[in-house]
């Protein structure tokens, strides 16, 4: 099976062996953009030569947050422009004390490694907020989008009705969180009313299958939110009838639908949302979220 799939008007999706990681390249002739190039050596290897083959004048990178396996691609484009969230060097920093041993952890379970090591980067562009942007013949618009990392944002290409949508609205991992459900609840709450608008067509997810139709776009939301909205719901209750943490892990840990693909354990990761919805607002205000 290959691992790209052509969406038709130029984009193009290349899923990585490791994490069913979805990269993104939006192809023409006068610009072509890269979204989270990854994850190993010899699939950056691809990419890039799925954009030279393109006969790009241009070229831009952009991460969608600074999560180790969304970030490794830039040794492949050097001199490319770089956009990310406002917020993504200092949540880069703060990943940097485990990148490379992930990627080559990552790589070595691959038999592969790395020629061009990772190196810490400062984006040429830093956007925050809603922000629309053209790069040659694409037009995307940027969003916050927090819940799962502090610098993390969606890119919505109207013309196309596709929406890449980060870390979220998978359909093999539950939502991870790294603060209160309350603000991934509003990023995706902020992102309804776009999907309903202008039906979102495509939706490709930072890990596992893209969704096709918006049927199946609007049941990805509706799985997402009913996880958080539960989760969120029953932690505060547990933590209102003062039930200890550990406890309320214990019963919480059977919820619905958070085992999505028997290949990708979300055990621990659930694990850690009880604790973080448990916390509830304190955890949104430690974050700075």
């Amino acid at each position: 099976m290959t691992p790209w799939t052509d969406l038709g008007d130029g984009i193009h999706v290349r899923q990585s062996r490791a994490f069913l990681m979805n990269s993104v390249l939006l192809l023409h002739s006068e610009h072509a953009v890269v979204v989270d190039p990854g994850i190993l050596p010899s699939e950056l290897d691809d990419l890039a030569a799925r954009v030279k083959a393109s006969g790009a004048k241009a070229v831009t990178l952009v991460f969608t947050h600074a999560h180790w396996d969304h970030v490794l691609g830039k040794a492949w484009w050097p001199t490319a422009r770089t956009i990310a969230h406002d917020r993504f060097p200092a949540d880069l920093e703060r990943s940097m004390q485990w990148i490379h041993a992930d990627a080559d952890a990552t790589a070595a379970e691959h038999g592969e490694t790395w020629a061009k090591k990772f190196e810490p980067f400062h984006p040429k562009e830093l956007l925050s907020g809603l922000r629309f942007s053209k790069l040659g013949p694409w037009r995307l618009v940027f969003r916050d989008a927090f819940g799962h990392s502090d610098s993390q944002m969606s890119i919505h290409l109207p013309e196309q009705r596709t929406l890449i949508a980060a870390d979220m609205l998978s359909d093999i991992e539950v939502p991870t969180l790294n603060t209160a459900p309350s603000v991934y609840i509003a990023t995706l709450q902020t992102l309804l009313p776009v999907a309903a608008g202008n039906p979102i067509e495509t939706l490709v997810p930072g890990h596992g299958s893209i969704a096709r139709g918006a049927e199946a776009v609007a049941e990805r939301f509706r799985r997402d939110l009913e996880y958080l909205e539960t989760l969120d719901r029953r932690a505060r209750e547990l933590r209102a009838r003062g039930v200890p943490l550990e406890r309320a892990q214990q019963e919480l840990e059977a919820m619905d639908d958070v085992e999505r693909h028997p290949d990708f354990s979300m055990k621990k990761a659930h694990q850690k949302n009880i604790q973080l919805a448990y916390q509830g607002n304190a955890a949104a205000a430690h974050s700075g979220s």
